[in-house]
């Protein structure tokens, strides 16, 4: 029976499982990625062709640029004040090379079931989507949704509707390629999911994965007027996004009476209205936002106009009727908001990231050549919080939300030269061997980079080193 178990065939089709299990985890599971893993190191050392995966390994540059990142972390405590923190943080980061390890040690077997993994996400997303759809819509279950981040069942938002942007560029690529109909279904659906989601990121994402697909299209003649087409509609949709974001929001000259709205208030809700709704904003802030965006007086008139729905809207955050306006519309009136009329940057995403980046700068002048250490970068932002008597609540202080930041904060320059250096070689490798595919995936982490600290999750992490890892692989000769 065991040599039954070692044959190769077993090997592969457990390799194939491993990989299955990257797919299925990245998208809604994070069982499935540690039991990936571990059984993909064990698969392997079963198997016991190291002098082949060595030989693999060595090849490899894209195996030890992401490598690097790892080492860069584990070089990092030496200088650490906080060794447990930089330790526990270490321990997570190992995912930068043992998923690397396990794609990279076999690259043939890997290009070879490429297209199929690639096909296994594009319908994990879409079931997914498709669940997260129905729960919102109440077909199955009762969950109450403050906002639309809510949305995703499985994990964040964010990730998820980059693995959404993602499957969208890699099903249009393939339609394009065979004209297969479900594919069609997929992109429309998933472009739905996208706009009905309203988060900004995966929106971004979606549009550089529309530049980046016309402007390969415009290499090929017969499908040059397709890459006109899409780069004018991302020109035509980013310039209206821009546009309607800059428009100052107009102020409704309604009647206020903070002390009729209060005892109003007070009748009808258990929240303190001298207190915050729930997601950190002033609440007397968000009553009188949601009563003028319905075009009522901000007094006991207008507030008894209100029904038992509105007062919940208002206390789970909800500032104008017009956030609820399905698709991106509700979300670029909350943007605008953002940017043109509120100072408190408490429940404001866009101020908040503001804050989060002036302190990151702030803590970088003062450690510029080598960073703070792996493992001292939230004690590091907690201290220049207190030190600048931030005005963020302390359940708001949070790190960088810009991977270069992080980088740059954590390893000083040297740090960030490094990690701008894997940024570049990869965009380079994967235009250069004309991998459209990998070079989509690559441009949306670069994007999420921006925002968020991409690579200071475990979800994260595993979504940027096992499909780095997979779509660098040289597609000898096979279609993506």
């Amino acid at each position: 029976m065991l040599n039954r178990f070692l044959h190769p065939k077993s090997h592969e089709f457990t390799h194939y499982l491993v990989l299955a299990f990257f797919v299925i985890g990245i998208a809604c599971s994070k069982a499935l990625m540690s039991i990936g893993i571990f059984l993909g190191l064990l698969n392997l050392i079963l198997e016991g062709k190291f002098n082949e995966y060595w030989k693999s390994l060595k090849y490899s540059k894209s195996f030890w640029l992401i490598s690097g990142l790892f080492f860069l972390h584990a070089i990092a405590l030496f200088w650490t004040s906080n060794l447990t923190e930089g330790l526990d943080d270490l321990r997570m980061k190992t995912t930068l090379v043992t998923v690397p390890l396990i794609v990279f040690s076999k690259p043939d077997f890997v290009a070879q079931k490429r297209r199929s993994l690639l096909i296994l996400l594009i319908l994990v997303v879409s079931l997914i989507s498709l669940i997260n759809v129905f729960a919102y819509f109440q077909v199955f279950g009762h969950r109450e949704y403050l906002d639309m981040r809510q949305l995703s069942l499985f994990g964040s938002h964010i990730r998820f509707s980059l693995l959404v942007a993602f499957s969208i560029g890699v099903s249009l690529f393939y339609y394009v390629e065979s004209r297969k109909k479900y594919f069609l279904i997929v992109i429309i659906f998933l472009v739905f999911y996208t706009i009905f989601s309203q988060v900004f990121s995966g929106l971004v994402a979606l549009l550089i994965v529309l530049m980046s697909l016309g402007l390969f299209y415009l290499k090929n003649k017969r499908l040059k007027l397709l890459g006109y087409a899409t780069i004018f509609i991302v020109f035509f949709s980013v310039s209206a996004i821009v546009v309607y974001i800059l428009q100052p929001v107009e102020t409704k000259e309604l009647a206020v009476n903070i002390n009729q709205l209060a005892e109003e208030w007070n009748k009808k809700s258990k929240l303190n209205f001298n207190g915050r709704d729930k997601k950190e904003q002033p609440l007397y802030s968000t009553i009188i936002r949601y009563l003028h965006s319905k075009d009522l007086s901000a007094d006991s008139i207008g507030f008894s106009k209100l029904s038992e729905k509105d007062i919940r809207e208002i206390e789970n955050g909800t500032a104008d009727v017009h956030e609820k306006t399905p698709g991106f519309i509700g979300k670029l009136n909350e943007v605008r908001f953002q940017l043109h009329q509120t100072n408190d940057p408490n429940g404001s995403t866009i101020r908040q990231r503001i804050e989060f980046w002036k302190t990151g700068l702030e803590i970088i002048q003062e450690n510029w050549l080598l960073g703070v250490g792996t493992g001292d970068i939230k004690f590091a932002f907690q201290k220049k919080y207190q030190e600048n008597n931030s005005k963020l609540l302390p359940q708001n202080r949070l790190e960088a939300h810009n991977t270069f930041l992080t980088f740059f904060i954590t390893f000083g320059i040297i740090g960030l030269l490094y990690f701008l250096y894997f940024l570049y070689s990869g965009v380079f490798q994967l235009y250069a061997s004309n991998n459209i595919i990998g070079l989509l995936f690559l441009l949306i982490m670069i994007s999420s980079f921006m925002t968020e600290d991409t690579l200071e999750t475990q979800m994260g992490i595993t979504i940027f080193s096992f499909l780095f890892s997979v779509l660098s692989i040289r597609q000898l000769n096979l279609h993506a």
